[in-house]
Protein backbone atom coordinates (compact mmCIF):
# COMPACT_ATOMS: atom_id res chain seq x y z
CA UNK A 1 0.00 0.00 0.00
CA UNK A 2 1.34 3.61 -0.79
CA UNK A 3 2.62 5.52 1.92
CA UNK A 4 0.78 8.92 2.09
CA UNK A 5 1.85 11.84 0.53
CA UNK A 6 1.12 13.73 3.58
CA UNK A 7 3.64 14.45 6.00
CA UNK A 8 2.99 12.62 9.47
CA UNK A 9 2.57 15.81 10.92
CA UNK A 10 -0.26 16.87 8.79
CA UNK A 11 -2.16 14.20 8.38
CA UNK A 12 -5.13 15.80 10.58
CA UNK A 13 -5.14 18.94 8.39
CA UNK A 14 -9.01 19.19 7.04
CA UNK A 15 -10.68 22.44 7.24
CA UNK A 16 -13.83 22.16 8.66
CA UNK A 17 -14.74 26.33 9.11
CA UNK A 18 -17.74 26.28 7.38
CA UNK A 19 -18.69 29.90 7.86
CA UNK A 20 -17.72 31.14 4.37
CA UNK A 21 -19.35 28.05 2.52
CA UNK A 22 -22.73 29.15 4.50
CA UNK A 23 -22.00 32.88 3.31
CA UNK A 24 -21.77 31.73 -0.62
CA UNK A 25 -25.03 29.67 0.14
CA UNK A 26 -26.51 32.74 1.53
CA UNK A 27 -25.70 34.69 -1.30
CA UNK A 28 -26.44 32.11 -3.98
CA UNK A 29 -30.45 31.46 -2.78
CA UNK A 30 -30.58 35.58 -2.35
CA UNK A 31 -31.11 35.70 -6.27
CA UNK A 32 -33.54 33.10 -6.25
CA UNK A 33 -36.10 34.74 -3.05
CA UNK A 34 -36.63 38.16 -2.06
CA UNK A 35 -37.08 37.26 1.76
CA UNK A 36 -33.53 35.55 2.70
CA UNK A 37 -31.94 37.10 5.42
CA UNK A 38 -27.73 36.00 5.56
CA UNK A 39 -26.74 36.83 8.93
CA UNK A 40 -23.57 35.43 8.17
CA UNK A 41 -20.80 37.72 7.08
CA UNK A 42 -18.29 39.40 9.85
CA UNK A 43 -17.86 42.41 8.19
CA UNK A 44 -19.88 45.92 8.15
CA UNK A 45 -22.38 46.76 5.38
CA UNK A 46 -24.10 50.31 5.00
CA UNK A 47 -28.01 49.86 4.81
CA UNK A 48 -27.97 49.95 1.82
CA UNK A 49 -26.12 45.99 1.24
CA UNK A 50 -22.41 47.59 0.09
CA UNK A 51 -19.55 47.02 2.41
CA UNK A 52 -18.75 50.00 5.19
CA UNK A 53 -15.89 51.69 3.29
CA UNK A 54 -14.16 55.12 4.51
CA UNK A 55 -13.89 57.30 2.10
CA UNK A 56 -10.47 58.92 3.63
CA UNK A 57 -9.25 54.86 3.28
CA UNK A 58 -10.18 55.07 -0.50
CA UNK A 59 -8.54 58.93 -0.75
CA UNK A 60 -5.14 57.63 1.09
CA UNK A 61 -4.81 54.40 -1.21
CA UNK A 62 -5.34 56.26 -4.03
CA UNK A 63 -3.00 58.59 -3.75
CA UNK A 64 0.08 55.82 -2.98
CA UNK A 65 2.87 56.51 -4.89
CA UNK A 66 4.47 53.19 -6.65
CA UNK A 67 7.20 52.51 -4.08
CA UNK A 68 3.95 52.46 -0.87
CA UNK A 69 1.79 49.88 -3.38
CA UNK A 70 4.23 47.82 -5.25
CA UNK A 71 7.61 47.83 -3.36
CA UNK A 72 8.67 44.98 -0.87
CA UNK A 73 7.51 46.45 2.86
CA UNK A 74 10.01 46.02 5.42
CA UNK A 75 9.66 43.32 7.88
CA UNK A 76 9.29 45.96 10.64
CA UNK A 77 6.98 48.15 8.70
CA UNK A 78 7.97 51.99 9.65
CA UNK A 79 8.08 53.54 12.58
CA UNK A 80 5.48 55.80 11.81
CA UNK A 81 2.85 53.14 11.18
CA UNK A 82 3.81 51.18 14.46
CA UNK A 83 3.83 54.44 16.57
CA UNK A 84 0.38 55.38 15.05
CA UNK A 85 -0.81 51.76 15.72
CA UNK A 86 0.16 52.20 19.19
CA UNK A 87 -1.07 54.87 19.73
CA UNK A 88 -4.42 54.30 18.61
CA UNK A 89 -5.26 50.94 20.33
CA UNK A 90 -3.74 52.62 23.65
CA UNK A 91 -5.45 56.28 23.37
CA UNK A 92 -5.64 58.49 26.32
CA UNK A 93 -2.69 55.70 28.16
CA UNK A 94 -0.60 55.54 25.49
CA UNK A 95 2.42 57.74 26.43
CA UNK A 96 1.59 56.61 30.38
CA UNK A 97 2.64 52.85 28.99
CA UNK A 98 5.24 53.64 27.15
CA UNK A 99 6.74 55.43 30.69
CA UNK A 100 6.23 52.12 32.54
CA UNK A 101 6.60 49.73 29.73
CA UNK A 102 9.27 48.13 27.03
CA UNK A 103 7.09 47.47 23.82
CA UNK A 104 7.45 46.35 20.35
CA UNK A 105 4.69 46.76 17.75
CA UNK A 106 4.84 43.84 14.64
CA UNK A 107 2.92 44.12 11.61
CA UNK A 108 1.35 41.20 10.77
CA UNK A 109 -0.97 39.58 8.18
CA UNK A 110 -4.18 40.99 10.02
CA UNK A 111 -5.35 40.09 13.65
CA UNK A 112 -5.23 36.44 12.92
CA UNK A 113 -1.08 36.66 11.89
CA UNK A 114 -0.75 38.18 15.05
CA UNK A 115 -2.68 35.57 17.19
CA UNK A 116 -0.97 32.82 14.89
CA UNK A 117 2.65 33.75 15.64
CA UNK A 118 1.52 34.18 19.03
CA UNK A 119 0.77 31.18 19.67
CA UNK A 120 3.82 29.45 17.96
CA UNK A 121 6.47 31.37 19.45
CA UNK A 122 5.36 31.57 23.09
CA UNK A 123 4.26 27.43 23.92
CA UNK A 124 6.39 24.36 23.96
CA UNK A 125 4.71 22.06 21.33
CA UNK A 126 1.86 20.03 22.82
CA UNK A 127 0.97 22.63 25.48
CA UNK A 128 -2.21 24.37 25.73
CA UNK A 129 -3.53 27.47 25.61
CA UNK A 130 -6.49 28.70 28.31
CA UNK A 131 -9.58 30.48 26.52
CA UNK A 132 -13.22 30.75 27.20
CA UNK A 133 -15.27 27.66 26.20
CA UNK A 134 -16.89 29.82 23.80
CA UNK A 135 -14.80 30.96 20.89
CA UNK A 136 -14.18 31.81 17.38
CA UNK A 137 -13.67 28.68 16.11
CA UNK A 138 -10.34 29.97 13.73
CA UNK A 139 -7.98 29.54 16.61
CA UNK A 140 -8.21 25.95 16.79
CA UNK A 141 -6.38 26.65 13.19
CA UNK A 142 -3.83 28.85 14.44
CA UNK A 143 -3.22 26.18 17.50
CA UNK A 144 -3.23 23.25 15.49
CA UNK A 145 -0.92 24.82 12.83
CA UNK A 146 1.21 25.80 16.14
CA UNK A 147 1.47 22.18 17.25
CA UNK A 148 -0.14 22.97 20.64
CA UNK A 149 -3.91 22.55 22.45
CA UNK A 150 -6.51 24.45 23.19
CA UNK A 151 -7.93 24.06 26.52
CA UNK A 152 -10.95 26.18 27.94
CA UNK A 153 -12.72 27.47 31.06
CA UNK A 154 -16.21 28.26 31.86
CA UNK A 155 -16.93 31.63 30.12
CA UNK A 156 -20.13 32.35 32.17
CA UNK A 157 -20.95 31.77 35.59
CA UNK A 158 -24.95 31.01 36.47
CA UNK A 159 -25.54 34.80 36.47
CA UNK A 160 -24.36 35.09 32.37
CA UNK A 161 -21.11 37.52 34.18
CA UNK A 162 -17.35 36.36 33.39
CA UNK A 163 -16.66 33.56 34.95
CA UNK A 164 -13.35 35.13 37.22
CA UNK A 165 -13.43 31.65 39.42
CA UNK A 166 -13.27 29.13 37.01
CA UNK A 167 -10.94 30.91 34.97
CA UNK A 168 -8.66 30.56 38.15
CA UNK A 169 -9.21 27.17 38.64
CA UNK A 170 -8.06 26.14 35.50
CA UNK A 171 -5.80 28.69 35.32
CA UNK A 172 -3.77 27.48 38.04
CA UNK A 173 -4.12 24.06 36.92
CA UNK A 174 -2.96 24.70 34.04
CA UNK A 175 0.18 26.61 35.13
CA UNK A 176 1.18 23.88 37.21
CA UNK A 177 0.86 20.86 34.79
CA UNK A 178 2.94 22.63 32.07
CA UNK A 179 4.95 24.94 33.88
CA UNK A 180 3.78 27.78 31.47
CA UNK A 181 0.68 29.92 30.97
CA UNK A 182 -0.46 31.43 27.87
CA UNK A 183 -3.95 32.90 28.29
CA UNK A 184 -5.83 34.30 25.17
CA UNK A 185 -8.75 36.79 26.07
CA UNK A 186 -11.25 38.41 23.30
CA UNK A 187 -12.46 41.49 24.96
CA UNK A 188 -13.70 43.65 24.69
CA UNK A 189 -16.79 42.82 22.26
CA UNK A 190 -16.37 38.89 22.30
CA UNK A 191 -16.46 36.92 18.96
CA UNK A 192 -19.13 35.61 19.27
CA UNK A 193 -21.18 36.79 21.98
CA UNK A 194 -20.35 40.53 22.44
CA UNK A 195 -19.39 40.18 25.69
CA UNK A 196 -17.26 42.75 27.39
CA UNK A 197 -15.33 42.20 30.77
CA UNK A 198 -15.82 44.64 33.61
CA UNK A 199 -12.97 46.18 34.68
CA UNK A 200 -12.79 44.56 38.28
CA UNK A 201 -12.95 41.52 35.96
CA UNK A 202 -9.53 42.67 34.67
CA UNK A 203 -8.57 43.38 38.03
CA UNK A 204 -9.36 39.75 39.30
CA UNK A 205 -7.52 38.44 36.01
CA UNK A 206 -4.75 40.32 36.54
CA UNK A 207 -4.13 39.20 40.06
CA UNK A 208 -4.32 35.95 39.05
CA UNK A 209 -1.68 36.41 36.83
CA UNK A 210 0.70 38.12 39.10
CA UNK A 211 0.02 35.29 41.43
CA UNK A 212 0.95 32.71 39.00
CA UNK A 213 4.01 34.34 37.94
CA UNK A 214 5.60 35.10 41.22
CA UNK A 215 5.85 30.66 40.78
CA UNK A 216 8.43 31.18 38.61
CA UNK A 217 6.40 30.68 35.38
CA UNK A 218 6.57 32.21 32.47
CA UNK A 219 2.74 34.01 31.68
CA UNK A 220 1.71 35.14 28.26
CA UNK A 221 -1.71 36.93 27.99
CA UNK A 222 -2.80 37.69 24.62
CA UNK A 223 -5.77 39.99 24.35
CA UNK A 224 -7.15 40.36 21.23
CA UNK A 225 -8.76 43.85 20.74
CA UNK A 226 -10.10 42.74 17.16
CA UNK A 227 -13.86 44.85 17.88
CA UNK A 228 -12.77 47.56 19.98
CA UNK A 229 -13.62 50.05 18.02
CA UNK A 230 -17.02 48.65 17.79
CA UNK A 231 -17.87 48.59 21.45
CA UNK A 232 -20.79 50.59 22.65
CA UNK A 233 -18.67 53.40 24.01
CA UNK A 234 -16.83 56.31 23.57
CA UNK A 235 -13.11 56.45 22.20
CA UNK A 236 -11.68 56.96 25.06
CA UNK A 237 -13.72 54.86 27.56
CA UNK A 238 -13.05 51.65 25.72
CA UNK A 239 -9.41 51.42 26.39
CA UNK A 240 -10.08 52.56 29.81
CA UNK A 241 -9.49 48.55 30.35
CA UNK A 242 -5.99 48.91 29.30
CA UNK A 243 -5.14 50.64 32.94
CA UNK A 244 -5.36 46.95 34.37
CA UNK A 245 -1.74 46.37 32.72
CA UNK A 246 -0.03 49.27 35.17
CA UNK A 247 -0.65 46.16 37.89
CA UNK A 248 1.08 43.32 36.16
CA UNK A 249 4.44 41.91 37.80
CA UNK A 250 7.54 42.59 36.03
CA UNK A 251 8.11 39.60 33.45
CA UNK A 252 4.93 38.53 32.46
CA UNK A 253 4.23 39.25 28.44
CA UNK A 254 1.37 40.86 26.90
CA UNK A 255 0.65 41.00 23.16
CA UNK A 256 -2.10 42.84 22.06
CA UNK A 257 -3.94 41.70 18.84
CA UNK A 258 -4.77 44.79 16.57
CA UNK A 259 -6.46 44.30 13.35
CA UNK A 260 -6.62 46.95 10.60
CA UNK A 261 -9.48 45.03 9.05
CA UNK A 262 -11.70 45.77 11.73
CA UNK A 263 -10.57 49.46 12.22
CA UNK A 264 -10.76 50.29 8.73
CA UNK A 265 -12.54 47.80 7.24
CA UNK A 266 -9.26 46.81 4.91
CA UNK A 267 -10.53 43.14 5.21
CA UNK A 268 -8.96 41.75 2.29
CA UNK A 269 -5.28 44.18 2.47
CA UNK A 270 -4.68 41.43 5.93
CA UNK A 271 -2.95 43.31 7.71
CA UNK A 272 -2.51 43.93 11.85
CA UNK A 273 -0.60 44.16 14.38
CA UNK A 274 1.52 42.02 17.06
CA UNK A 275 1.78 44.71 20.29
CA UNK A 276 4.36 43.06 22.76
CA UNK A 277 3.76 44.80 26.35
CA UNK A 278 6.59 44.39 29.09
CA UNK A 279 8.15 45.61 32.58
CA UNK A 280 10.97 43.69 31.42
CA UNK A 281 13.11 45.02 28.46
CA UNK A 282 14.49 40.89 28.21
CA UNK A 283 11.34 39.77 27.32
CA UNK A 284 10.30 42.56 25.12
CA UNK A 285 14.00 41.81 23.57
CA UNK A 286 13.13 38.06 22.61
CA UNK A 287 9.33 38.87 21.38
CA UNK A 288 10.79 40.99 19.09
CA UNK A 289 13.56 38.66 18.10
CA UNK A 290 11.25 35.96 17.63
CA UNK A 291 8.42 37.85 16.07
CA UNK A 292 10.49 39.18 13.08
CA UNK A 293 11.83 36.19 12.25
CA UNK A 294 8.36 34.42 12.09
CA UNK A 295 6.93 37.19 9.84
CA UNK A 296 10.11 36.49 7.77
CA UNK A 297 9.73 32.94 7.84
CA UNK A 298 6.04 32.39 7.66
CA UNK A 299 4.91 35.28 5.02
CA UNK A 300 7.82 37.56 3.99
CA UNK A 301 6.44 40.61 5.02
CA UNK A 302 2.54 42.30 5.31
CA UNK A 303 1.01 44.30 2.93
CA UNK A 304 2.89 47.65 1.71
CA UNK A 305 -0.36 49.37 0.89
CA UNK A 306 -2.23 48.23 3.72
CA UNK A 307 0.51 49.61 6.23
CA UNK A 308 0.58 52.74 3.95
CA UNK A 309 -2.94 53.42 4.27
CA UNK A 310 -3.33 53.14 7.62
CA UNK A 311 0.65 55.39 8.43
CA UNK A 312 -1.32 58.14 6.31
CA UNK A 313 -4.46 57.90 8.62
CA UNK A 314 -2.41 58.36 11.54
CA UNK A 315 0.27 61.37 10.29
CA UNK A 316 -2.10 63.71 9.06
CA UNK A 317 -4.12 65.62 11.93
CA UNK A 318 -7.03 66.21 8.81
CA UNK A 319 -6.89 62.25 7.69
CA UNK A 320 -7.56 61.04 11.28
CA UNK A 321 -10.46 63.79 12.17
CA UNK A 322 -12.43 62.68 8.96
CA UNK A 323 -11.38 58.82 9.80
CA UNK A 324 -12.95 59.48 13.52
CA UNK A 325 -16.21 61.18 11.98
CA UNK A 326 -16.71 57.99 9.84
CA UNK A 327 -15.97 55.54 12.04
CA UNK A 328 -18.66 57.35 14.45
CA UNK A 329 -21.06 56.65 11.21
CA UNK A 330 -20.28 52.97 11.25
CA UNK A 331 -20.38 52.73 14.81
CA UNK A 332 -24.03 54.46 14.77
CA UNK A 333 -25.15 51.66 12.11
CA UNK A 334 -23.56 48.71 14.35
CA UNK A 335 -25.32 50.48 17.59
CA UNK A 336 -28.79 51.12 15.78
CA UNK A 337 -29.12 47.42 14.65
CA UNK A 338 -27.99 45.96 17.86
CA UNK A 339 -30.66 48.25 19.75
CA UNK A 340 -33.21 46.69 17.59
CA UNK A 341 -32.29 43.19 17.71
CA UNK A 342 -31.88 43.62 21.83
CA UNK A 343 -35.59 45.46 21.73
CA UNK A 344 -36.92 42.54 19.46
CA UNK A 345 -35.77 39.98 21.34
CA UNK A 346 -37.19 41.05 24.37
CA UNK A 347 -40.32 41.42 23.02
CA UNK A 348 -40.01 37.85 21.19
CA UNK A 349 -38.80 36.76 24.75
CA UNK A 350 -35.88 35.39 23.21
CA UNK A 351 -33.02 34.60 25.33
CA UNK A 352 -29.36 36.01 23.99
CA UNK A 353 -25.94 36.06 25.52
CA UNK A 354 -24.78 39.66 27.16
CA UNK A 355 -24.03 42.02 24.26
CA UNK A 356 -21.91 45.41 24.79
CA UNK A 357 -20.33 45.29 21.48
CA UNK A 358 -19.16 43.94 18.25
CA UNK A 359 -20.11 42.59 15.06
CA UNK A 360 -21.96 39.41 16.50
CA UNK A 361 -24.85 38.63 19.13
CA UNK A 362 -25.21 35.16 20.00
CA UNK A 363 -28.07 32.99 21.10
CA UNK A 364 -28.61 29.56 23.32
CA UNK A 365 -30.18 26.74 21.86
CA UNK A 366 -30.46 22.86 22.41
CA UNK A 367 -31.91 22.25 18.94
CA UNK A 368 -29.59 20.71 17.34
CA UNK A 369 -31.19 21.32 14.00
CA UNK A 370 -31.29 24.92 14.25
CA UNK A 371 -29.12 25.79 11.06
CA UNK A 372 -31.22 23.45 8.78
CA UNK A 373 -34.52 24.44 10.33
CA UNK A 374 -33.53 28.21 9.74
CA UNK A 375 -32.61 27.94 6.37
CA UNK A 376 -35.65 26.29 5.17
CA UNK A 377 -37.13 29.29 6.93
CA UNK A 378 -34.50 31.07 4.41
CA UNK A 379 -32.51 32.61 7.21
CA UNK A 380 -28.64 31.74 7.34
CA UNK A 381 -26.53 32.05 10.34
CA UNK A 382 -23.30 30.66 11.99
CA UNK A 383 -24.46 27.24 13.65
CA UNK A 384 -21.64 26.60 16.68
CA UNK A 385 -21.80 24.54 20.01
CA UNK A 386 -24.62 25.55 21.36
CA UNK A 387 -25.75 28.81 19.93
CA UNK A 388 -25.85 30.47 16.52
CA UNK A 389 -23.96 33.46 16.14
CA UNK A 390 -25.91 36.66 14.55
CA UNK A 391 -23.77 39.44 11.98
CA UNK A 392 -25.57 41.94 12.43
CA UNK A 393 -23.04 43.57 11.01
CA UNK A 394 -24.49 42.80 7.87
CA UNK A 395 -27.79 43.15 8.62
CA UNK A 396 -30.22 46.31 7.55
CA UNK A 397 -32.52 47.62 9.86
CA UNK A 398 -35.69 46.07 7.88
CA UNK A 399 -34.60 42.69 8.43
CA UNK A 400 -34.17 42.48 11.83
CA UNK A 401 -37.80 41.92 12.91
CA UNK A 402 -38.34 38.86 10.62
CA UNK A 403 -35.18 37.31 11.69
CA UNK A 404 -35.89 37.83 15.59
CA UNK A 405 -38.91 35.83 15.11
CA UNK A 406 -38.17 33.56 12.90
CA UNK A 407 -34.97 32.67 15.54
CA UNK A 408 -37.70 32.41 18.27
CA UNK A 409 -39.79 29.99 16.26
CA UNK A 410 -37.08 27.50 16.10
CA UNK A 411 -34.86 27.98 18.75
Amino acid sequence: MQKSIVGKHAQYKKLESNILQISQEAKALKKQYDDVIDATVGMLHREEGNVFKFQVVQDALYHLNDSQTYHYAPVRGTKNFSEGVFNWVFGPYAEQLKQQFHYSVIPTTGGSGAVSNTFYNFNDFNQKVLLPNIYWSPYENFALEANIQLHTFQMYDDLYRFNVEDFKKEAIQLAKEQGRLCVLLNDPCNNPTGLCMTMDDWKQVISILNEISETDVPVILIQDIAYIDYQMKTTELSREVFTNYFDLNDDILVVVVFSGSKTFSLYGFRVGAQIGLSKSSKVIEDFTRVGDYSVRGRFSSVSQPGMNIIEKIFTSEDMRDRFETELQIGRKLLKDRAELFLSEATKNDLEIYPYCGGFFISVPTKNKNIFKDLVEDHVFVIPMQGLIRVAISSLNLADIPELVRKIKKHI
